[in-house]
């Protein structure tokens, strides 16, 4: 435990790295269970709810809405205390409320008290996961964030291929009632330790050797210069926000939107397994290399290839080999975009008031990640698989030129 006890410094170097090893592991741990057992387990008890209570899949995936709008109206004030305060005391809490909000679920009986209990779980969500991972690593780890940040994303891409069999296993021995206790019961005894290690938050310190002056004030304030502030959170809101309206959106249907282009289902289904592996592939190469190149520059990468993806596909006739390629590239572009989703603001905007500036994005996000779903579904029964690749194009260009119109904000020079 000793060794954990010094995290409240900043760790520039890499000897100072090794030793947030353990609890950077812990971490990890937090975000494998958090999105395990939050965003990805209505996959597996969808038809349990169904049987049971009697609620349609519309109904079961609307808890995962419940949980992003919570999120969006809560995670402002959440970002302002962070900053304030660190984010020892919040994770703690939200550990204890996500398994309240568990307890809850697992005693439901009906919609409401179905989608209440995500209303608990949205709130604990947005309090010891969601963003409040990336502010922890920003407050420690400085100059580094952003290649740790990357690391832990690549490993939480796990989280669906670790706990869908977990998941399923449990209920179908226990039932689903007891799989969500379980759920609560690994907040308590697992998560709540590991946030409890998290040191208490001491500011950051100013540079004690004058040399590192300059280094050390565009880590606390940021790239972009007061006056240009608000132009930039508004072309970063709408690059994230447009981005993530397809990237919550169209994944989920894309096995759909394959078998109606004319593959089987066999054939869809194996090729839309490639989403995990690029993502993940993209993410590594990001957080291993990404730090040569500015992380606006990542972003707009990532933002032009989405979009040219959509746009290609419904151009060439369907087949195996065009939907991998489609999967592999699409899905590679999504992995670095959310890294830079995280990373890109600290950039931006520096460590001063990070969770705060997190807390105002993740509005927009949010409202845009609740309603992906849904508005994909209506695109692809009113439009069809072609004209809702053309339209996801279209959206993930808008991203593009925000994104484009940022980096001309950053080359301009700053007023003297």
């Amino acid at each position: 435990m000793p060794a954990l006890m010094d995290l409240s410094a900043l760790a520039p170097s890499s000897s100072r790295f090794a030793g947030h090893g353990p609890l950077l592991g812990g971490l990890v741990v937090t975000r494998l269970i958090g999105w395990g057992t939050t965003f990805y387990s209505p996959a597996v008890l969808v038809r349990a709810f169904d049987r049971e209570l009697g609620l349609n899949a519309e109904i079961v995936f609307g808890g995962i809405t419940v949980l992003l709008i919570v999120g969006a109206l809560v995670a402002p004030m959440i970002g302002r205390r962070l900053d304030r305060h660190g984010t020892r005391g919040t994770m703690c809490l939200g550990a204890i409320v996500c398994a309240f909000g568990f307890a809850v679920l697992a005693a439901a009986q009906g919609p409401w008290s179905y989608l209440a209990s995500w209303g608990v779980i949205g709130l604990g969500h947005a309090m010891s996961l969601a963003n409040v991972g990336n502010v922890t690593v920003a407050q420690l780890m400085g100059e580094r964030t952003r290649r740790v940040i990357g690391l832990m994303m690549l490993v939480t891409g796990l989280a669906s291929s670790l706990f869908w069999p977990i998941t399923a296993m449990l209920m179908d021995r226990f039932g689903w009632r007891a799989t969500v206790l379980v759920f609560a019961a690994l907040q308590l005894a697992v998560v709540l330790p590991i946030y409890a290690m998290v040191p208490r938050y001491r500011g950051h310190p100013a540079p004690s050797q004058p040399e590192l002056a300059a280094p050390a004030s565009v880590l606390e304030t940021g790239r972009i210069p007061a006056e240009r502030r608000r132009l930039a959170f508004w072309l970063t809101a709408c690059a994230f926000s447009a981005s993530g309206l397809v990237s919550w959106g169209l994944p989920l249907h894309l096995i759909g939107l394959f078998q109606g282009s004319g593959l089987t289902q066999a054939q869809a289904v194996w090729i839309a397994t490639l989403s995990g592996p690029a993502t993940i592939a993209a993410r590594a190469i990001d957080a291993t290399l990404g730090e040569r190149l500015p992380a606006e520059r990542v972003a707009l990468l990532g933002l032009l290839l989405g979009p040219l993806c959509c746009l290609a596909l419904p151009m060439v006739p369907m087949s195996v080999a065009a939907a991998c390629v489609f999967i592999a590239v699409f899905s590679a572009a999504l992995g670095v975009i959310s890294v830079a989703r995280a990373t890109l603001p600290l950039a931006l905007f520096g460590r001063r008031g990070f969770a705060s500036m997190l807390g105002r994005l993740t509005v927009p996000q949010n409202i845009a990640f609740a309603a992906a779903p849904l508005l994909f579904a209506v695109l692809i029964e009113r439009f069809g698989p072609r004209e809702t690749l053309l339209i996801s194009a279209a959206i993930q260009f808008l991203g593009f030129f925000a994104m484009l119109a940022l980096v001309r904000v950053l080359e301009r020079p700053a007023v003297q």
